[in-house]
């Protein structure tokens, strides 16, 4: 077998500290901190995440634009058709002036939420040659299509798009294409296969269907491609469906995701290089007849319908984003849970714990190790915290109104919160800059108060009053808190809000409901890591915060709950502690990392 030094070339190197020479997978050793080290790539994945939701659950819609500006108009929504018409600006849907003819199984293109066409579909349980093209402000029609058709596909922008496909009213598949230059249609070369339910992306000179229906498969899995003149056939997918969605931006880049294969609908995404179709992350909700806008690589689905359930749920794709990577820290010197936390990955403070596990001990972390310096005035667990390693400020818990400041040196009490609570959240940038929101009092509260330097201040309450939440936030101004639970029962939340100095806005929840968990960073910023489901589970899942939407990234090492979090923004993390499973207490401590290049210390 090779040695190491036949396979890298040289002995393992001596250096003081993180050593700049390093190459991927070289070992070395850091004679500061004494242990061994290596460097390994940061990883970068696919992945759906949470958008904002439509205002109606609805399947069947036309749909068009980008993943930041879309269009979703008309559908399907017991007790039937709609003319409904809502638009997409990154963040949430808005209901805008409605089509004048309700229609269902239409088709659209278009290149934003202020400029589409939609055309086809059916009135009633008919179908239309009907077009209506959108400027932003109201719905015109326009010239027909030249035959009757429902579930075409449509691709391009409004002044240049392709209806292609389609079924007739006595139920047969079409081949048709045709060509809208934004006044007139004219008949272009026909696809080989005639098809209906399909997924058309791309432009009028690039353009991929695929998918659908045809007289010989009812879930298809035939791929063809447009090159501005005639259709070739191309490699299928691996999974043949029809009511798909999908969204690209030509021939050679192209997403397929949803619809209905045999049996229930589905959740798979296939994403197309321009020769081959792979699997990728699969939708969190399988559904067919949704709505599908963007490109391959950012993607957005909406609506749909599974059985008697339409859905408003939005999710966005993003491919290739870099993910960062946990890697193992110094270990608390005392174990504990229910603690608080507050600093960055390389200078924090750790402070709290219930009775059994050191309540007053406090300890600073400079990136590698943890040392013991002086106790909080009042042991207690549950508490929140706001600050840096320098000047913290920790607060309520174990149902308490107790404030005390910490100034590198020694902790002195505060002026009392207004409301004795546990379990809160908490915010801000020092001492004298604070926020504490929500916990038990011992009833769930939504109650949130603001730390000026002299006084708490009662501010107005979160929308929704929860505790055990996880939170992030520079300064008492600007915070997040997410996630938590409301009992009765275990009741747990994905909800997001957005303090902005004076209230709490709703914004885009987390993938994954749960309590207990930690977060660190600022309102646009932030990561949201560990946490428990739901009762005798725990998690080590990790959601980046963008400033709009939450995406899951790579898991804590170790899958815990009642844990601390600290750091500066969704590059910089550190999550301390917790429970693993009930009982089981840690001492654990992991760092986050998003850089291209991750350095890692070996462990037992």
């Amino acid at each position: 077998m090779a040695t190491y030094k036949e396979k890298v070339g040289t002995s393992v190197v001596n250096f003081a500290g993180n050593y700049p020479g390093v190459v991927k997978g070289e070992l070395w050793y850091d004679s500061t901190n004494k242990d061994f080290k290596y460097q390994f790539p940061n990883v970068s994945v696919s992945s759906w995440s949470t958008g904002g939701n439509l205002n109606t659950g609805r399947a069947s819609m036309s749909n068009a634009g980008t993943q930041g500006s879309a269009i979703g108009a008309g559908g399907y929504s017991p007790p039937g058709r709609s003319a409904l018409s809502e638009s997409y600006n990154g963040v949430a849907w808005s209901e805008t002036a409605d089509l004048n003819e309700a229609r269902q199984l239409s088709s659209a293109a278009g290149e934003s939420n202020t400029s589409a066409v939609v055309f086809g579909g059916g009135p009633g349980s008919g179908t239309t040659t009907k077009v209506e093209k959108w400027n932003g402000t109201s719905w015109a029609e326009v010239t027909d299509l030249p035959s009757t058709r429902a579930y075409v596909m449509g691709l391009g922008i409004t002044n240049a798009s392709l209806a292609v496909g389609g079924q007739t009213p006595s139920s047969s598949y079409l081949t048709d294409t045709d060509l809208y230059n934004g006044s007139s249609w004219t008949e272009k070369n026909s696809l080989n296969t005639a098809r209906g339910y399909g997924s058309g992306v791309g432009s009028t000179t690039s353009a991929l269907a695929s998918s659908g229906a045809t007289a010989a498969e009812p879930r298809s899995n035939d791929v063809e491609s447009y090159n501005g003149t005639s259709w070739t056939a191309k490699s299928d997918l691996n999974t043949g469906r029809s009511s798909a969605a999908g969204s690209g931006s030509s021939n050679t880049s192209a997403m397929v995701f949803g619809g209905e294969p045999p049996g229930p609908p589905t959740a798979a995404t296939e994403i197309w290089n321009g020769s081959t179709w792979t699997e990728i992350a699969d939708l969190s909700t399988a559904r067919q007849y949704l709505g599908g806008a963007g490109s391959a690589t950012q993607g957005l689905a909406y609506g749909g319908n599974s059985g008697g359930t339409y859905y408003n749920n939005t999710e966005e794709f993003r491919a290739g984003g870099p993910v960062g990577a946990w890697s193992t820290g110094g270990n608390l010197n005392a174990a504990r849970a229910a603690l608080a936390s507050t600093g960055i990955q390389t200078a924090a403070l750790a402070f709290g714990g219930p009775p059994s596990q050191g309540p007053a001990l406090t300890e600073d972390y400079n990136g590698t190790s943890w040392s013991e310096v002086a106790d909080l005035n009042n042991g207690r667990a549950t508490l929140g915290a706001a600050g840096t390693k320098a000047s913290a400020l920790g607060f309520a818990g174990n149902t308490s109104n107790y404030s005390e400041s910490w100034n590198e040196t020694c902790w002195s009490s505060t002026p009392t919160l207004n409301t004795s609570r546990s379990y809160v959240g908490g915010a801000g940038s020092s001492n004298t800059n604070a926020l504490c929101f929500g916990g038990v009092t011992p009833t769930v509260t939504g109650a949130t108060e603001l730390w000026n330097g002299t006084a708490w201040v009662n501010k107005n309450s979160l929308n929704t009053a929860r505790r055990s939440m996880g939170s992030a936030g520079a300064d008492n101004e600007s915070a997040l808190s997410f996630g938590g639970n409301s009992p009765p029962g275990t009741n747990v939340k994905s909800e997001n809000e957005l303090w902005n100095g004076s209230s709490w806005t709703q914004q885009s929840p987390l993938n994954t409901a749960r309590l207990e968990l930690a977060g660190n960073g600022t309102a646009t910023s932030a990561l949201a890591f560990g946490g428990a489901p739901g009762p005798g589970s725990v998690v080590g899942l990790t959601e980046e915060w963008n400033g709009v939407t939450w995406t899951e990234v790579a898991d804590l090492n170790v899958a815990r709950f009642n844990l601390a979090g600290a750091g500066a923004d969704n590059t910089d993390g550190l999550a301390t502690s917790g429970e693993g499973s009930p009982g089981t207490i840690s001492a654990s401590t992991e760092e986050w990392s998003s850089s291209s290049n991750v350095i890692k210390t070996l462990t037992d």
